[in-house]
């Protein structure tokens, strides 16, 4: 295209003289929007106040997952809105909420991290589906946890985080998927993460770490673009392009235009009628996928993060045979056609050499403690930020993988409520007191 660097120093000259020296200024503002709203962020992020509940379930929980889903769609309320100021002035955003799910040597825990100020909102929406369920406030465990040190510590860790095989748009299997109608049951799909979780020996410590934040609908638009270009709409295959980027291709495409020679006029194309729709030419397979596509994207949701973590002595660290079954218990989501939760491989704590064992053992290592470090510090913080991009999953969807236990399901060493308490009747007579 260029015949020497000259000719291409002389273009590259003549565009920043014409106007190209306003899309660096673009830039530099881009950039420092990204440090500003970092640091207004982070101070007010330090100014709020937290806390740390424990949630006792139920002992005999005859619910299906139905009840959480109504629990999530309450607590969806911390969803806000904010005004100009609030957003780029005193830099608030929207927070989430963290629901744990804790083994501590086979004791089976339920631990949820929310803003003080929202404190009622979870409380009502748990009571209002488990009435007697008990809800207090705890110590978090990780503060009595000593600070962890790769060289130091006297215990190990095995971290990794779950992520969906397909764009957030296609959804997973949910309960309505594991119900027989016909027997009036439901099979439990996560019931081999919590049978699991009580097999564990005194000194292991295992986290599932849900972190939960609301958003609104406006993810869908790209999810009904989707269902468009599945049905075979015309103009469907069009992706929507990101302001910014327009406005810059646009600049640039408007000084440089002008310079570059124009070829020859390419015949135009005869155009046909398009159909306004193949889906009477779809399988049934494929109809089903645009029907859950369109039923994920009616319901409320959830920007998504699930962090898993073992923690254990480092001589008696074995963790083949929990991941094994926690990573099968979500492997239960699995479809092909649609969606399913998988470990992220990529940045896990279980690290495969490349081809040469001995001679990559140091760079090994350093990549291994790296990982423990950081997964650690994300885990331990509970910063949404941190860690691989999040991915969306509905309320049905996070119902499914995160609930109580059912009646049927064996559990001897979850913590349940053991005697109900109610408010004595109104018409009891009370003896005087001496």
């Amino acid at each position: 295209m260029f015949s020497s660097l000259q000719e291409l120093t002389n273009l590259m000259l003549t565009i920043l003289l014409r106007g190209g020296w306003v899309g660096f200024v673009v830039a530099l503002y881009y950039m420092f929007k990204i440090l500003y709203m970092d640091y207004i962020n982070d101070r007010w992020y330090r100014d709020q106040k937290w806390v740390f509940l424990k949630i006792t379930a139920p002992r005999d929980n005859e619910k299906s997952p139905l009840a959480f889903e109504q629990i999530l769609n309450q607590m969806h309320a911390v969803h806000s809105t904010r005004t100009w100021a609030e957003t780029y002035l005193e830099g608030q955003f929207q927070i989430w909420f963290v629901w744990e799910i804790t083994s501590i040597g086979g004791d089976i825990g339920n631990y949820v991290r929310v803003l003080e100020k929202h404190r009622d909102t979870i409380e009502a929406a748990v009571y209002s589906q488990f009435p007697t369920a008990e809800i207090e406030e705890a110590e978090d465990y990780f503060d009595q946890l000593p600070k962890y040190n790769t060289e130091t510590s006297e215990y190990d860790i095995y971290a990794y985080s779950l992520v969906l095989k397909n764009p957030s748009y296609y959804p997973i299997r949910t309960y309505h998927d594991f119900e027989h109608t016909e027997a009036e049951t439901i099979v439990d799909p996560v019931t081999g993460i919590w049978e699991e979780l009580t097999k564990l020996n005194p000194y292991e410590m295992v986290v599932i770490q849900y972190m939960l934040r609301p958003i609104d609908a406006s993810w869908t638009k790209a999810g009904y673009q989707l269902v468009k270009k599945l049905k075979g709409e015309p103009g469907a295959n069009k992706e929507p392009r990101d302001k910014f980027v327009g406005a810059i291709l646009g600049l640039f495409g408007a000084l440089i235009d002008p310079l570059i020679p124009k070829g020859e006029p390419s015949k135009s194309k005869s155009t046909k009628d398009e159909p306004p729709s193949l889906m009477l030419h779809l399988s049934e397979g494929e109809k089903e996928i645009i029907n859950v596509v369109e039923r994920k994207m009616s319901k409320l949701a959830y920007s998504t993060k699930i962090r898993i973590l073992l923690v254990a002595p480092k001589e008696k660290m074995v963790s083949t045979p929990i991941n094994s079954a926690i990573i099968g218990a979500y492997k239960s989501h699995w479809h092909t056609a649609i969606n399913s939760l998988k470990p992220d491989t990529d940045h896990w704590t279980n690290i495969k050499y490349w081809a040469f064992k001995e001679w990559e053992q140091p760079i090994h290592d350093i990549r291994l403690k790296y990982r423990k470090r950081r997964h650690m510090h994300m885990i331990r913080k509970r910063w949404f930020p941190h860690g691989r991009p999040p991915f969306i999953l509905n309320t049905e969807e996070l119902a499914t993988i995160l609930h109580f236990p059912g009646i049927d399901v064996t559990v001897p060493k979850i913590k349940t409520v053991e005697v109900a308490k109610v408010q004595p009747p109104p018409e009891l007579p009370i003896a005087p007191i001496d």
